[in-house]
């Protein structure tokens, strides 16, 4: 399982997980589609047990969502747009 779930606003990732179990998330998944914040979710938890990006860590990502690969294209080609929407500042 994982020890502490945080929320910030990171420009040069989407997500991340910790050694020690520890998942981090963009708050801006929440502008995206929410296939897309679910598979950011997916992949992150994957690497609670792999923490590589091998054919043994997609695989994972692939019991856990499913079909990945549209999400994670409308992430690559979408995804800076999300970064426009400015507050507060």
């Amino acid at each position: 399982g994982y020890s502490r779930l945080t929320l910030r606003d990171t420009r040069s990732r989407w997500g991340s997980c910790t050694a020690d179990g520890g998942l981090m998330y963009s708050w801006r998944l929440i502008l995206a589609p929410p296939a897309v914040l679910r598979y950011v979710a997916a992949h992150e938890v994957a690497h609670l047990q792999e923490m590589n990006h091998s054919a043994a860590f997609w695989a994972v990502v692939e019991r856990l969502y499913g079909q990945y690969e549209p999400p994670r294209s409308w992430l690559r080609e979408n995804g800076a747009g999300l970064h426009r929407y400015r507050f507060g500042e």
